[in-house]
């Protein structure tokens, strides 16, 4: 089973500036990494999504690496890439990502635009952004 899950604001605190440049602009939301590990560690297939473009997924990687977050693989965006792009590539099983409040809403999610045949087949959980995934219930 596919789970694909957003970092910046669903499972981790993004500082301002800092998170541009360094791993302490980054700070693991509540119980993320002990619960994406758990998942992880029950043999679930684990994809995170980064902000970031591809040209900065060594950097992500290290932060990652850094809390010691189990992963799959990280997923980041080429330029003029989509995130539905993203999803609808992978076709997660779940897709766990935040409200996008900061940013305009539901419009920008991840889950929005993506294809309706593909979308009914992924089980999507939106949790308020900075909220984190302790709370979180899945179908599996």
């Amino acid at each position: 089973m596919k789970i694909m899950i957003f970092i910046e604001g669903t499972t981790f605190y993004t500082k301002p500036i800092l998170f541009l440049f360094t791993k302490y602009g980054y700070e693991p939301i509540g119980n993320a990494v002990q619960i994406v590990n758990a998942l992880y560690d029950k043999g679930y297939e684990i994809y995170l999504c980064s902000y970031v473009r591809k040209a900065r997924y060594h950097f992500i990687k290290s932060i990652m690496d850094f809390y010691g977050m189990k992963y799959t693989d990280i997923l980041c965006r080429d330029k003029g890439e989509t995130y539905s792009e993203i999803v609808e590539h992978l076709s997660p099983d779940i897709l766990i990502e935040d409200d996008c409040k900061s940013i305009g809403g539901e419009k920008k999610c991840c889950i929005t635009n993506v294809k309706e045949e593909i979308k009914a087949n992924i089980q999507s959980i939106i949790v308020p952004e900075f909220g984190g995934i302790d709370g979180i219930k899945l179908k599996c």
